[in-house]
């Protein structure tokens, strides 16, 4: 029995089970991704994918999606955890798109090993498959058949990897393909980053084509990483503008309508390379800061989140400038607030500026207000760490897609268009 014992947590160990834990701090699933990226994604998407659902319901059809760059189909998750309603305490947790809505799933990548694997996670959902394709050769006919999805999906700057005469032919091929009311998700690189101030004044095609980098996978806690394989590759940086006239285009030439009905940056300030600062040194590594604000147990200094001056240069485009200059200048009030009220009560209506604050923001503190006022009372389980900062985590998350443009202003740039 002893010998069994040490057998199994000989494994154990093996397997990395009783590695250090270090909580989602960084890398590929890290809290920012968990608790931002992904549910503002999710958030964007629930009022057009319910009204999808509802049709196909009452047509007695069910949805069929093909994901486009699907990796090992982390988009599938993405896509039927959406909540009908975040704010229902209900024990019951009703989701837009049931499991037993789905007609088929079809995940398409150019990489063999992202199909294997996410065959090999999905073997045990009979309408979920996984083919090899080449995007920038178009829709693939051949793999995904002659009969319509109601979903093109990408996620995760999937469609960045091609080039605009790529992207335009698979656009115009999914409009030939597709039903009417059939739903293309694009997620892209937004150009007018803080992250890469470097492409802002990119105007040729060629100059919009430009380096990305995924260093920000290496753990910066790991020994001996010099060794370690970073992955450089061309990619597409867009902004709002450039997607709404591709639509035009697009429908221009098939004669089918493909209209822009929802498109949102999404985060700013703490995109992946926030806190490489590969492309901009100036910047402060705020990711890694509200990454900490999601941690349980774990205590954050407020100051790392202040945004200082000058961390980005001047924009080219006024209006985008003055959009980056407002969301700075709203994000470190909110800070700022949170730093005073926990040392003290503050009135909201006695604060500097109070009337000419965006909505937005106005409910951003009269949110962080209430919490620190309900969390004063307890006692235990470090109300700070874990009630108060991760709340401040979802304001600064709030006041972001509050005041968000969709102009290419963040790390990603979804774009949802509906075929008519």
């Amino acid at each position: 029995m002893l010998a069994e014992s040490g057998l199994c947590y000989q494994h154990a160990v093996q397997r990395g089970d009783y590695n250090r834990y270090v909580g989602n701090l960084f890398g590929k699933y890290d809290n920012v991704r968990l608790y931002w990226e992904d549910q503002l994604t999710r958030k964007m998407l629930r009022p057009h994918l319910a009204e999808l659902v509802q049709q196909r319901r009452s047509q007695g059809r069910r949805i069929r999606i093909v994901d486009l760059g699907c990796g090992a189909g982390q988009g599938y998750d993405l896509l039927t955890r959406i909540s009908q309603n975040e704010q229902d305490l209900s024990l019951a947790h009703h989701r837009v798109l049931e499991e037993q809505d789905i007609e088929c799933y079809l995940g398409l990548d150019i990489n063999p090993a992202m199909v294997e694997k996410g065959s090999e996670l999905y073997a045990d959902v009979p309408h979920v498959h996984f083919r090899q394709a080449d995007l920038r050769e178009g829709l693939p006919i051949e793999q995904v058949g002659e009969e319509p999805y109601d979903l093109y999906f990408s996620s995760y700057a999937s469609l960045s990897h091609l080039d605009r005469p790529h992207l335009q032919r698979l656009l115009a091929e999914i409009a030939r393909h597709g039903r009417p009311g059939s739903l293309v998700v694009m997620d892209l690189l937004g150009r007018n980053s803080v992250e890469w101030p470097c492409y802002w004044a990119a105007r040729s095609d060629a100059e919009k084509f430009q380096n990305y980098t995924m260093n920000y996978l290496a753990d910066p806690q790991a020994d001996g990483d010099e060794g370690a394989v970073v992955e450089h590759f061309p990619m597409r940086y867009w902004n709002g503008q450039e997607v709404r006239a591709l639509g035009e285009e697009v429908t221009r030439r098939t004669g089918r309508g493909l209209q822009v009905v929802g498109l949102f940056d999404r985060s700013i300030l703490v995109g992946r390379h926030v806190d490489t600062r590969q492309y901009n040194p100036r910047l402060k590594p705020l990711r890694r800061a509200v990454n900490r604000l999601h941690e349980d147990c774990m205590r954050t200094d407020l100051e790392e989140l202040i945004i200082p001056d000058g961390s980005w240069p001047t924009h080219p485009e006024p209006a985008v400038d003055a959009f980056l200059n407002e969301l700075a200048r709203s994000w470190n009030a909110l800070v700022r607030f949170c730093q005073q009220r926990l040392q003290t009560r503050l009135s909201l209506g006695e604060l500097e500026g109070w009337d000419e604050f965006s909505a937005p923001l106005q409910l951003a503190l009269v949110t962080m207000d209430r919490v620190i006022s309900s969390a004063e009372g307890l006692w235990h389980s470090d109300p700070r760490a874990n009630i108060i900062e991760p709340q401040l985590g979802f304001a600064l998350r709030s006041l972001e897609f509050g005041l968000q443009k969709g102009m290419g202003c963040g790390h990603g740039l979804v774009a949802i268009l509906r075929l008519t």
